[in-house]
């Protein structure tokens, strides 16, 4: 039975269980703008760019960026996207990336409250309970701490936003013309 409904006590509360789902929506957020990203960086329209990033995970789309961000300094030059917007690009990927890790623990692990003011989680992983493996199988979190997470949080999806509007569109108009009427 998972933790957090063996007892009364040990069931997260309300806030604890807001500062989840806060944390929560702005990951999806972020998961959504880094195929956003990525599909402009590829010159590909948003919509179609999803065929393929919507089967991609988080960590994946990360990468993708990263070598797009290569390939246009290397090959295009920064012709097609500036120096200073591919740094900004790099910058924001790299400040994803301990988040997803906070991210993947809240959907991976079981949840109990240690008090009204922290949370406690375990992967009950398999194994003998040594060394990097075991370190990484249980975690807490105090409320201000989930707090802080989802106010990282919130701030990235800001910059990519910016950054998504910044970066050239390849638009579906004018299209129809060649594929035919655009279906909505």
């Amino acid at each position: 039975m998972p933790l957090n409904h063996s007892s009364q006590y040990a069931e997260l509360t309300n806030e604890h269980f807001q500062a989840i789902g806060k944390l929560t929506v702005e990951w999806s957020n972020i998961e959504f703008l880094l195929g956003v990203l990525l599909s402009r960086l590829l010159v590909t329209p948003d919509f179609l760019a999803r065929t393929y990033t919507d089967r991609m995970s988080g960590a994946a789309r990360q990468d993708a960026i990263s070598e797009a961000c290569k390939i246009h300094s290397y090959r295009y030059g920064y012709k097609l996207v500036g120096q200073e917007q591919i740094k900004k690009i790099l910058e924001i990927n790299n400040k994803i990336t301990p988040l997803r890790a906070a991210r993947n623990k809240f959907a991976h692990f079981f949840w109990s409250r240690s008090s009204d003011e922290e949370i406690f989680g375990t992967n009950f992983s398999g194994g003998v309970p040594v060394g990097n493996k075991y370190k990484k199988s249980f975690v807490s979190f105090t409320v201000a701490e989930l707090e802080e997470l989802h106010k990282k949080a919130y701030e990235i999806v800001d910059v990519l936003s910016d950054l998504t509007q910044n970066l050239p569109e390849m638009k579906e108009d004018g299209l129809d013309s060649k594929i035919g009427p655009l279906r909505e």
